[in-house]
């Protein structure tokens, strides 16, 4: 929490203070309740200057510390504790209905200053960060990128490639994961990663030493990356594709 939110958050608790305490005092004169009122009047006369003062100075600092809001919110403060004096001067002479209109004044116009300052002084906590996925474990290693360029034309895909993946998929009965992903890994790997995995053309990773698991490496193959001058293959590749070529690279070693 900043400096002007925690001063202003503290300001608040005290004029909220003063508003229940001399709100009570109110309360006790318009009931009819003069003697227990002035008998706490003779034992808090330090605790209305207490209030009166703090409401200020807090005030004060928050202006002070808040370079977004100008005189107006000072002139409107000293105009709240100019009510709340009047209120404390009726309040002696007795008069319930001229405090509770002085009380009145003084709160509306305090809720209509924090109405003008909130939004000076308060952060806008609900806007979002921008992200970018994290390097760690499980997730890409740079920003994803859709369509990044690169080197080599690693999409392409000849029809006689193409015959044989699709022979190996439809094949009565289903080959291993692997041997399917080797497949895969072939048409589109090889050329900058080599068939061990250890090529390195192009900024290729060694997937020998990649700390990737296989949920980062479906995210990078799926969605590429700019850094490593690597592809999406999300269009190319469905997503049970992408898992096998995955599966076949985390058997390299």
């Amino acid at each position: 929490m900043s400096a002007p939110v925690l001063l202003l958050s503290l300001h608040v608790l005290l004029v909220c203070a003063a508003f229940l305490f001399f709100g009570y005092k109110v309360w006790l004169l318009l009931t009819g309740r003069q003697e227990p009122l002035r008998q706490l009047r003779a034992r808090t006369r330090w605790a209305d200057s207490v209030l009166l003062g703090t409401t200020l100075l807090s005030g004060a600092s928050v202006w002070a510390t808040t370079t977004a809001l100008g005189p107006g919110f000072l002139a409107l403060l000293v105009g709240v504790v100019v009510l709340l004096l009047a209120c404390v001067w009726m309040l002696r002479r007795e008069s319930g209905y001229l405090a509770f209109g002085n009380l009145l004044g003084a709160v509306v116009l305090y809720i209509s200053t924090l109405y003008l300052t909130l939004p000076n002084v308060l952060p806008n906590q609900l806007r979002q960060p921008e992200t970018t996925a994290p390097s760690a474990s499980g997730q890409a290693e740079a920003t994803a990128t859709p369509d990044a360029a690169a080197p080599v034309d690693t999409l392409a895909i000849s029809a006689t490639d193409q015959a044989l993946l699709n022979s190996v998929q439809t094949e009565a009965t289903a080959p291993p994961v692997l041997e399917v992903g080797k497949v895969l890994y072939t048409q589109n790997c090889v050329v900058c990663h080599g068939s061990d995995g250890k090529l390195g053309l192009n900024g290729a990773r060694d997937l020998t030493q990649s700390n990737l698991n296989a949920a980062g490496r479906m995210y990078q193959v799926a969605n590429g990356s700019i850094s490593k001058k690597m592809p999406a293959f999300q269009d190319k590749l469905t997503e049970e594709e992408i898992r096998q070529v995955v599966e076949y690279s985390l058997t390299l070693r």
